[in-house]
């Protein structure tokens, strides 16, 4: 292989090598890194299964085979035929739902408790304390306690975006941001009617706090939207393609983000200085999804076509580890079809305790 950067010579030569080969890139500060990938996609000489996460904490995925938590030390427990999966706060338990089923287990896959629902989809829990619940049910966004208690709804007329707490206190306020299916994203107290602040938002879209509960990220196809803690926006990021994913660091300093366009790229941004020139970290054709390791020292790349995961250090001396094989691990047996698993989450960061 060949080492070179991502630059205009690689997209010039993008069009005749995409037919043979994917394309990987690391550019870290001081450095820059590249290989090109011949006769294959992917990684070459990637791990042919994975033995280990490169830094502490548990990794949370489901897939065509169910719901996985693998450990630092590669080890996979699977809790059962679920499509999706969410950690609480300090990975105690994981929610889960079926289309008509929410549940919360423990990380033995035992069941807590667990509630009928029409349509379930996408639940979230209250950082710090974990004592609130969100999650969409056909067309409605409701609340219940953590311990399975007390569920009802809380706003009518929700578009399938999947809310998102912004961290608190462990007594509240409790505060939850969605968009309604009219194109409004709206902030408010889950304990009352109090509106916090709305704001115009046009498009599917995905919503994320930073750890402080200081910035809200809104992901939209051609756009990343940071707004302050009152509504006001702080920083629009534009790109230059298609947003396929984007996650803030676990300490809210660095924003990256999953772009589709010649060839999928990850970028990583600062927050504080978001018009600031991005580094380009990784690429490759076909890439899914990005988690954060807890430290905030690597990136979890999913790269379907390739059948790999791809864990890109982004801080310290630059370092790919890339795993194969994923969908036979984590997905169905079945030899075509799988599949390929998501990325539900990379636990656990620690919260503050206060605002």
């Amino acid at each position: 292989s060949t080492l070179c950067p991502y630059t205009t010579l690689f997209r010039s030569l993008l069009p005749v090598t995409l037919a043979i080969a994917g394309a990987v890139a690391l550019s870290p500060a001081g450095a820059t890194i590249a290989r090109w990938v011949k006769n294959t996609l992917g990684v070459p000489h990637a791990s042919g299964a994975l033995f280990a996460l490169p830094a502490p904490g548990r990794l949370l995925v489901s897939g065509q085979g169910g719901s996985w938590i693998i450990s630092a030390d590669g080890s996979a427990r699977r809790l059962g035929s679920w499509p999706e999966a969410s950690w609480s706060p300090h990975g105690l338990y994981v929610t889960t739902f079926r289309r008509d089923e929410l549940a919360a287990l423990n990380p033995h896959g035992s069941t807590v408790w667990a509630l009928g629902r029409a349509a379930v989809s996408a639940p979230r829990w209250y950082p710090p304390s974990g004592y609130r619940v969100a999650y969409l049910s056909k067309g409605s966004l409701r609340i219940v306690a953590g311990d399975g208690t007390g569920d009802h709804v809380l706003a009518r007329g929700v578009a399938t975006v999947a809310p998102a707490w912004r961290p608190g206190h462990p007594s509240g306020p409790y505060e939850v941001a969605y968009v309604t299916d009219g194109g409004r994203l709206v902030v408010r107290d889950a304990d009352g009617a109090r509106v916090a602040w709305t704001a115009p938002l046009r498009g599917p879209a995905q919503l994320a706090w930073s750890a402080s509960g200081t910035r809200l990220l809104v992901l939209r196809a051609g756009s990343a939207l940071l707004f302050g803690p009152g509504g006001q926006r702080v920083a629009h990021i534009s790109p230059g393609g298609t947003i396929l994913d984007g996650a803030l660091s676990p300490d809210g300093h660095k924003l990256a983000l999953l772009v589709h366009g010649a060839v999928d790229r990850v970028e990583v941004l600062s927050v504080s200085s978001p018009r600031s020139a991005p580094r380009s970290v990784f690429s490759g054709a076909g890439l899914r999804q990005l988690a954060w390791s807890p430290n905030g020292r690597w990136l979890l790349v999913s790269w379907p076509d390739a059948d790999q995961w791809v864990f890109v250090r982004v801080a310290g001396r630059p370092r790919i580890d890339a795993v194969s094989h994923i969908a036979e691990q984590f997905g169905a047996r079945a030899p075509s079809g799988r599949r390929f698993p998501s990325l539900d989450g990379w636990c656990c960061q620690r919260w503050p305790t206060g605002r």
